[in-house]
């Protein structure tokens, strides 16, 4: 019932992205001002916020020096300068010298925390880590809920509290868990 309403959240969401999109790159479309103007709005919505303005400006330029001519080519220069943004960002996470390493994952509603909070887990747990998981998003309806699936899929220990609780509360229990239990690792 939670992941219902959450997946028919996520669907509009992307229905919205990918007909915004669509009706931009229809056939036929000339690449002008306007044009630039409506995929910017698109990038935008879609959470891409300033890094998104900032590739349109890119490919403003571009369009400017005539450099990008045709909607044809636009798909193609957006995913190299997405692609150029995620350079570096295959790290390590940095680990704590003693005691568990706390990851703390921050997001607008609807970003996709949760799946990213079970996926970290899931993979840390792969490479032998003992992970527990910190519900800290207490004032979001079934954040607490959503976690809490996530961390019996996934067979992780949770630390929760009521809807509405305080979240330092929460962080300060499940770090006070992770050491007693002497934990590598907690996202909260």
């Amino acid at each position: 019932m939670v992941f219902g309403k959450l997946f028919a959240g996520l669907k509009k969401t992307r229905d919205l992205i990918a007909g915004g999109l669509q009706k931009l790159f229809s056939i036929g479309r000339k690449l002008d001002e306007e044009f630039l103007d409506e995929l910017e709005e698109v990038l935008y919505t879609a959470d891409l916020g300033p890094p998104g303005a900032q590739i349109v400006e890119d490919l403003k330029k571009s369009y400017k020096l005539r450099e990008i001519k045709t909607v044809e080519e636009v798909p193609a220069f957006l995913r190299k300068r997405l692609l150029e943004r995620l350079v570096g960002c295959g790290g390590q996470i940095a680990r704590a010298p003693s005691g568990p390493t706390v990851i703390l994952i921050v997001g607008v509603n609807g970003s996709g925390k949760t799946t990213s909070i079970a996926k970290l887990a899931r993979h840390l747990a792969s490479q032998g880590k003992k992970v527990l998981l910190g519900a800290g998003d207490t004032f979001r309806a079934a954040a607490v809920e959503q976690l809490s699936l996530w961390a019996e899929r996934l067979q992780i220990p949770i630390v929760k509290q009521a809807t509405g609780a305080d979240p330092a509360a929460v962080a300060f229990d499940a770090v006070a868990a992770a050491v007693v239990h002497a934990l590598d690792d907690g996202a909260y």
